[in-house]
């Protein structure tokens, strides 16, 4: 008993060190693709946002009430992010993904335990479908990705409740029960598919227990997922996610044959990727798995192979069921396959998804299993030793952890992750339209330009890539062609907020201010709460001379967004202009408030105490925008100018030629140095 224990240690501490090791290179990873929005970009994960917005907005941080919501409610991974925060004080993407990393090691450790419970503990068979779970690269996405973290907790509070749940079905403990149904709760507030978790506990009680005391249990199970369905479904107010054809084109099809002949592809590609993991791929929408449009389909071969397979397995498990003699562990394994998965065949609901790695996290385990469990088996039917079937499963559990761990390397980086997916869905739009998005922040314009137009090509009403190549367009003065972009884009989407402000944009800078303001307001009727069109708009009403209208849009720029610095310079600047000096001064402190280290409102105040000849402060201001901004030729000059008016020369001159050292072609320093020169001789 004890040779066995120490065995059973040592085979969690192999599990362990396997599941870290695989992932290990994640901590050098930064914030990817889908993170940015609902880590980076999402304003519930930051401090400054009171912590029951959490409960009310979606994982992207939009009001789960609002049609422009994705409908996803995960509140608890939202607050682990929080929490993130709160510990490292900032966005540290290190700190992100070792909790990922810590999730995934205790996942492969509950998973021991979970098929240690279902198969009896055959043998070797628990640690071997543990240890290929544990490798396999298709987990890469939900732990080398921050937003895979919703699924990893879900996952765990799943196997939790699993575990709890043999302990239920011992003792019959409806407070155990209860707690279970807790789990699963949090569960689905973490990842909504974790309420299938339900279906699986009902197999495994049918498996291993009398039908007399699982009804109870088991009507309570079916009332609490009524409970829980009813619940999500009343707080996005019945409303489904508003997909596009883009992300789920056979959904949309009006032809049902091809819909349907896609669908059991789109099945096959995913049996495929947990068999062979060799092509995996961030996102594979937009054209990444062209329809099966005719029965002519060369990959319609494949579909009629996963029948014939599937129909295959259904005539043993029939056979053994009506024989008695179901393998129970082979029942429960096949269940935590096919329910998790449920969700994402479409078959109730429409997914914004063609093909999503994420979600075979849990289908996975019992793949694990019926694959060890097969190996086994047909190294019976053929005669062989039991050792085969081991050094088999090795030699691919060291195939797979080289896979995953090469995989990682792909989700360092978001030119790593998109360069890696054209290999796979060359003509997936969505992969160029990121690339070129990553070329455009890396200052590569024209190699952006073409990604987006490629975009276009492969996907004729991709808005939103249109949109960004008339941001690029309008960059280098080509306002014509932007217009037209912008304006497609709007035919497509004509809600699209951020298109309206761009064409705002373009048709100030052709002069067609009416229409540029009208584009405004239209941008901000579909967002109200959108600083950067406020931003645009005031400086529209500025170049009309409509000072007060400039500066409420300003005002509202900044109560959206207290750090839209541009706006609060823009406020000061005008108010300076206009001789109102106490309130520039008054603004100045609240702005600073919000934004401490930003040179520009330091300057601006800097300007304005200079004016009101509050000397001393106005040399603490300019000090410290130089501090902040050490290259700016314009900051030393007109501290220059200061000193000249506070009567203190030799400082002027000093700041003057530190000015001219930055940038030569500054004449008004140059004038104000040399009359300073002269005026001393």
């Amino acid at each position: 008993m004890k040779l066995v224990k120490n065995e059973r240690v040592c085979q969690y501490c192999i599990i362990g060190t396997v599941a870290l090791c695989c992932y290990l290179n994640t901590l050098f990873g930064t914030f990817v693709f889908d993170d940015t929005e609902a880590v980076v970009k999402n304003k519930d994960v930051t401090l400054g946002t009171p912590v029951s917005n959490v409960f009310k907005n979606d994982f992207w941080g939009t009001d789960i009430t609002s049609n422009l919501s994705h409908k996803s409610y995960r509140p608890l991974a939202t607050l682990s992010y929080r929490l993130n925060v709160l510990i490292s004080s900032e966005l540290n993407a290190l700190h992100f993904h070792a909790v990922n990393i810590f999730l995934y090691v205790t996942l492969c450790l509950m998973c021991m335990s979970v098929l240690q419970l279902f198969t009896g503990n055959v043998e070797s068979t628990p640690f071997l479908s543990c240890l290929l779970f544990t490798v396999h690269p298709v987990h890469t996405e939900v732990v080398a990705s921050i937003v895979g973290r919703a699924d990893l907790f879900a996952a765990n509070l799943v196997l939790l409740s699993f575990l709890l749940y043999d302990k239920v079905i011992n003792t019959n403990s409806w407070p155990n029960l209860l707690l279970v149904v807790v789990l699963v709760s949090a569960g689905t507030l973490c990842k909504e598919t974790a309420i299938t978790s339900l279906c699986i506990l009902l197999v495994y009680d049918w498996t291993h227990s009398n039908l007399k005391s699982m009804i109870p249990r088991g009507l309570f199970l079916v009332f609490s997922g009524a409970v829980i369905l009813y619940l999500r479904l009343r707080l996005m107010n019945f409303e489904g996610p508003n997909f596009t054809v883009a992300d789920n084109p056979a959904a949309f099809s009006n032809d049902t044959v091809s819909r349907i002949l896609t669908y059991n592809y789109v099945y096959f590609i995913n049996i495929v990727l947990l068999l062979w993991p060799e092509w995996l791929c961030f996102d594979w929408s937009m054209g990444c798995i062209p329809l099966l449009e005719h029965f002519a389909d060369f990959r319609n071969v494949a579909v009629i192979l996963f029948w014939m397979v599937l129909l295959a397995l259904s005539f043993v498990a029939y056979r053994q069921l009506s024989g008695r003699k179901c393998n129970p562990s082979v029942v429960v394994a096949l269940s935590f396959v096919f329910f998790p998965f449920l969700p994402a065949s479409n078959l109730f609901l429409k997914v914004g998804f063609v093909v999503a790695e994420r979600i075979l996290l849990l289908p996975s385990l019992g793949f694990s299993f019926l694959v060890v469990h097969g190996l086994k088996k047909l190294s019976k039917m053929l005669h062989l030793r039991a050792e085969v079937s081991s050094v088999t499963l090795y030699a691919i559990c060291a195939i797979f952890a080289l896979r995953t761990v090469q995989r990682n390397i792909d989700w360092l980086t978001e030119e790593r992750l998109f360069g890696s997916a054209l290999k796979v869905c060359p003509l997936n739009a969505k992969v160029h339209y990121n690339i070129g998005k990553v070329a455009a922040d890396n200052n590569r314009r024209q190699f952006a330009i073409e990604e987006y137009r490629r975009a276009i090509e492969l996907n004729p009403l991709y808005e939103q890539a249109m949109n960004n190549l008339a941001n690029l367009l309008r960059d280098e003065r080509k306002f014509t062609d932007a217009e037209i972009l912008l304006r497609r884009a709007l035919e497509i989407r004509p809600n699209f907020a951020a298109a309206w402000m761009n064409l705002g944009i373009v048709l100030t800078n052709l002069n067609r201010s009416e229409e540029a303001e009208q584009c405004y307001l239209t941008a901000i009727s579909f967002r109200n709460k959108y600083p950067d069109c406020y931003y645009n708009l005031g400086n529209l009403y500025l170049d009309a001379k409509r000072n007060e209208d400039a500066l409420t849009a300003w005002e509202k720029a900044v109560l959206f967004r207290s750090t839209h610095t541009a706006a609060w310079s823009n406020m000061l600047v005008l108010l300076d202009s206009l001789g109102r000096y106490k309130e520039v001064l008054e603004l100045g402190r609240i702005a600073l408030m919000h934004n401490p280290t930003s040179a520009a409102l330091h300057f601006s105040i800097a300007n304005t105490l200079g004016k009101v000849q509050q000397f001393e402060k106005a040399e603490k201001h300019f000090l410290e925008a130089i501090n902040l901004n050490p290259h700016s030729a314009l900051y030393y000059s007109n501290l220059g100018v200061l000193y000249h008016r506070w009567r203190r020369p030799q400082r002027a001159i000093e700041m003057y030629r530190k000015s001219l050292q930055i940038d030569p072609r500054m004449t008004t320093a140059e004038n104000n140095l040399r009359r300073l020169i002269n005026a001393q001789l």
